[in-house]
């Protein structure tokens, strides 16, 4: 009876994940909770475009970690944007919880779907976890024809985003989708790596262009992937 049990809940769950995942259009959404990890690896093989990172205009800035300003507000308002024209999705400002719930010091709120569901009105929530990390060293190691060529500062970084969605009937999550970025080629620690973060604008050519890659390519393509991940379920 017990096996039962667990079988029809298990079964429910898929399903209702399932269609969740085909309503997502015009859909109100709130952000509840925005966590962003730049590992050590990453600041100390970017430290040589220290200089021009302090020179780049950021916002709501604590001033403790500048690497991590200029990233923040781009991916977040990025996969907004992407969100809003692919998946119809209608995603609310990330103070519409007003002073009902505390925000970081970037201005995005901290808070659990719990208590979101008791200070909100929306029918979904969600959460965005991104990771910037190294794979500079790992790729030197396994894959050295890569670098065979190369004779100047590189850095082969992965950039992974996750977002996990809630409704307004539970704490469990309804889905989950995931999306990951690696470059082509270790890419040349210069100034163009961060261009589109920058506050300089970068076009997003087609892939088979051959665009020189960097962070910001890197981002679109993780977005891509979390539509995809989003479409094929």
């Amino acid at each position: 009876m017990v096996t039962k049990k667990i079988l029809i809940i298990a079964l429910f769950s898929i399903f209702t994940t399932n269609l969740f995942s085909q309503k997502v259009a015009n859909k109100q959404f709130s952000l509840i909770d925005y966590d962003l990890t730049i590992t050590k690896e990453i600041g100390s093989e970017l430290s040589s475009l220290e200089s021009y990172v302090d020179g780049i205009k950021t916002y709501n800035d604590p001033g403790n970690n500048k690497l991590e300003a200029i990233f923040v507000h781009i991916i977040y308002f990025t996969l907004k944007e992407k969100f809003e024209e692919e998946l119809e999705m209608e995603i609310l400002p990330i103070n519409t919880f007003l002073r009902k719930v505390k925000y970081d010091d970037y201005g995005y709120p901290i808070t659990t779907i719990r208590v979101a569901l008791k200070k909100g009105y929306s029918k979904y929530y969600f959460k965005l976890n991104a990771k910037i990390e190294s794979l500079t060293q790992e790729t030197m190691k396994e894959d050295t024809l890569m670098y065979k060529d190369i004779d100047y500062p590189t850095i082969y970084p992965k950039l992974t985003l996750e977002v996990i969605l809630y409704n307004k009937d539970g704490v469990i999550p309804v889905d989950k989708w995931l999306g990951t970025a690696t470059p082509r080629y270790p890419l040349p620690i210069d100034e163009y790596i961060l261009k589109g973060f920058d506050n300089k604008e970068i076009e997003v050519l087609p892939f088979d262009e051959q665009q020189a890659d960097n962070f910001y390519l890197m981002l679109d393509r993780a977005i891509y992937g979390l539509i995809q991940d989003y479409r094929n379920k």
